[in-house]
């Protein structure tokens, strides 16, 4: 059930549906990238947390979260702005 799934972890798997054709490497810098632009620190801090505790089972995210980490984001891509 979507009630069961914390909100940060489905939005974390709409990202990851978007992204996954990529190459893997790609795909979680593209979604750290996204989390880090338009998520605020709240649900980022709540989105890692869920990945140290072992509640996220894709290993996509897991990775993305990870990046969001160790700042493995693209910077530049952050400054952009949306939708143009």
């Amino acid at each position: 059930m979507s009630g069961d799934v914390p909100p940060v972890v489905r939005l974390g798997h709409d990202l990851v549906r978007n992204f996954e054709a990529l190459p893997p490497e790609k795909a979680a810098e593209e979604i750290a990238t996204h989390i880090k632009k338009f998520w605020e620190p709240r649900m980022r801090r709540d989105l890692v947390a869920r990945v140290r505790a072992g509640e996220v089972d894709d290993p996509l995210l897991a990775k993305a979260a990870e990046d969001l980490l160790e700042g493995d984001v693209d910077r530049e891509e952050v400054k952009e702005p949306s939708g143009g």
